[in-house]
């Protein structure tokens, strides 16, 4: 789980890109969606909305964007 630093703002700091960067890179390998096609950009979206919304588990955030 992400520190207690983390901002309710939806703010990500380095160390929580840390953590989001590698739960993206897995569903996109898993999904065979191309970085920086348009569907890596709404999965990327979708992974910063849970975390603003509160969700900083890396199980949750890796397994929610995966149900889309």
């Amino acid at each position: 789980m992400i520190g207690p630093h983390v901002s309710t703002s939806g703010v990500a700091y380095p160390d929580d890109l840390v953590l989001l960067k590698p739960v993206y890179d897995q569903v996109c390998e898993e999904r065979g969606i191309a970085r920086g096609s348009p569907e890596a950009s709404e999965l990327a979206i979708e992974a910063m909305r849970l975390f603003s919304a509160g969700i900083f588990e890396e199980d949750t955030i890796g397994r929610r964007p995966r149900h889309r």
